[in-house]
């Protein structure tokens, strides 16, 4: 018998009075950016949050994608004013785009009022049904371990825009266990762990699936054939764990 997954979503919406600064547009001004903010608690480690003007119909492209997110579920974006709606999406093939599929993991959308140049809070909290029980997973995600470092080209210099791969295995084999947030300008990363152990990590810019001509790609290893394993202990942070990428031909 087929398992119904009925996936409830609860959010909290906190506006602050305060508009943004930095080098947004003036607060209260037409073109205002607002940060939206906040976590979506397990599990969501690893989904993905659709952001849609209202509407626009869930089938097409979506205004703009946030994710997959890192194990902490954390997650920021700014949007200009106007309504949209969140979406949490967590495939079980790993796949990025498609129609929802039993397995999956999902949220009824939600319904955001962005106005000029205030932020808001949105953490979002999933339930997961099977038949007429319903387990919770509202516990907020705590680490005990860490890993740091940089991701940069064959030329040393640092790569924007890719995230770090977590395995517990050496053949780095379907869906990851983690995968940290984007690297920015600088190519550093973080990748929070829910324990230590022994991982196999591997730097991309492409979620799901083998690596693809034209992706960046990179593992971290001593020089050896194989990758090598990171061990980190419970409380530990292993910093400098640094990887190269290249380009896949």
């Amino acid at each position: 018998m087929k398992t119904a997954i009925t996936v409830l979503l609860f959010t909290t919406l906190a506006l602050s009075l305060g508009g943004c600064g930095g080098s947004k547009a003036p607060a209260g001004g037409p073109n205002a950016l607002s940060t939206i903010s906040g976590v979506a608690y397990r599990p969501a480690e690893a989904a993905t949050i659709y952001v849609y003007r209202v509407g626009d119909d869930f089938r097409g492209p979506p205004m703009t994608r946030i994710g997959p997110l890192a194990f902490d579920g954390s997650f920021s974006v700014d949007l200009p004013p106007g309504e949209y709606n969140f979406l949490l999406r967590q495939r079980a093939e790993g796949d990025d785009s498609g129609p929802v599929r039993e397995g999956d993991l999902k949220t009824d959308p939600i319904k955001v009022l962005v106005a000029d140049g205030k932020p808001i809070s949105l953490d979002l909290k999933g339930f997961i049904k099977e038949g007429n029980a319903k387990e919770s997973f509202g516990e907020e995600v705590k680490y005990k371990a860490r890993l740091e470092g940089r991701i940069t080209d064959a030329e040393g210099a640092p790569v924007e825009g890719v995230r770090v791969h977590a395995y517990d295995h050496v053949q780095m084999s379907e869906r990851p266990k983690f995968v940290s947030a984007r690297t920015g300008p600088d190519g550093r990363y973080e990748l929070n762990l829910p324990e230590g152990g022994t991982y196999y990590i591997c730097a991309r810019d492409q979620y799901g699936g083998p690596p693809k001509v034209g992706d960046l790609y990179g593992r971290y290893d001593m020089g050896t054939v194989e990758p090598s394993a990171v061990i980190v202990e419970d409380g530990n942070t292993l910093k400098d764990v640094d990887i190269t990428v290249h380009t896949v031909w």
